[in-house]
This record gives C-alpha cells, structure tokens and sequence, in this order.
C-alpha cells in the first residue's frame, strides 16, 4: 500500500504559496503560472494559514464586481485547512478528500510543510498499485495451475 511519502518522492515537494496579504490577483497570477488548482497560504515562518482553491475563487467572485486587485488572499482563503502526514494510507487520503469534498491536501511533518498532493496525484498512484497488484495476481495464476 503506498503512501502520501511515495507521491513526494515521485512529484517532488516544491511549494507554491502566498501570503495573506498578497491580493487575490497575485494568488491567481501563481495559479496560472504553475497550472495548479490550489496555493497554500503561509506565513512568514511557514505556517499554514489556510489555503485559496480555484473554488475559493469562484465562490468569492460569483456575482461581484470587485476587482481582484483589490481583495486581499485572506479575505478568499479557507482557513482550517485539513493536512496529511507523509506515512498516511492514499486510501485514507481519498476518504479524507471525499469527505472534505476538496481536491488537495498540503503535507506536514514535524509541524513542517514538506509538500502538497492532489486528488490526481492520489488517484494516478492508487490506480498504479491496483495495476500492480492485478499483474502479480495473474501471473500467480497462470504459474500455479
């Protein structure tokens, strides 16, 4: 069974975040640039303070006129943000995700951000495992009978 640890091996921990008071037209520039769906939202010292999805966005603009150069990141942000240890099931992960109906789960060990993953991320590694796991069962099958 993989883990949140063998995602990072495999994509690499870069982290993408702004700061509370970037505007939400610098968070959205970030977006764009990377071509993620999510930046955490930090602090100074690295601690998480929330996130800002894609979603955050939408919900925030829908109806508005407000320019986004003018609406601070934390104003936007889901603050509470749920996050996963490196030695987590994926299969925890995607009950996690599920549940929380969101789409990416930053990483902390030792109260660090080591990294970020995706329900993508999750999803392309489980079906991975399965894709093991069905070859190892045949070949058990046709070598044994």
């Amino acid at each position: 069974m993989s883990t949140v640890r063998s995602i990072l091996e495999q994509k690499g921990s870069e982290i993408i975040s702004v700061i509370p008071e970037d505007t939400l037209a610098q968070a959205i520039l970030k977006l764009t640039q990377y071509r993620i769906g999510a930046v955490l939202v930090m602090d100074k010292k690295g601690a998480i303070k929330g996130i800002l999805s894609e979603r955050d966005i939408i919900r925030h603009i829908a109806g508005r006129v407000e320019l986004s150069t003018t609406v601070s990141v934390a104003d936007v942000m889901t603050k509470g943000v749920t996050y996963v240890k490196p030695h987590q099931s994926l299969d925890e992960c995607l009950q996690i995700m599920t549940d929380g109906r969101f789409r990416h789960l930053p990483v902390v060990e030792d109260e660090k951000v080591v990294g970020i993953i995706s329900i993508g991320d999750v999803v392309k590694a489980v079906m991975a495992d399965r894709a093991f796991q069905i070859g190892q069962l045949e070949y058990y099958i046709t070598n044994t009978f």
